[in-house]
């Protein structure tokens, strides 16, 4: 019962952070692409992006070169 609990509380934070990394990169896509870029593409890459967040960070180019 307490092993639910936790993995509810984390499960939880895990989707709090993925709605603040969306955010965060449809900001990003918003400084680069035109206005229909955004409202049709964008939009659904940055909710892509922001649920997978944690692999993008993981797998960043600048970790690559090394």
């Amino acid at each position: 019962m307490k092993l639910k609990n936790i993995l509810g509380f984390l499960y939880a934070i895990y989707l709090i952070m993925s709605q603040i990394m969306t955010v965060v990169f449809f900001i990003q896509y918003c400084r680069t692409d035109s206005l229909l870029e955004i409202i049709f593409i964008d939009s659904f890459l940055s909710e892509f992006k922001g649920l997978l967040w944690i692999i993008f960070i993981w797998l960043s180019p600048s970790d690559m070169i090394r």
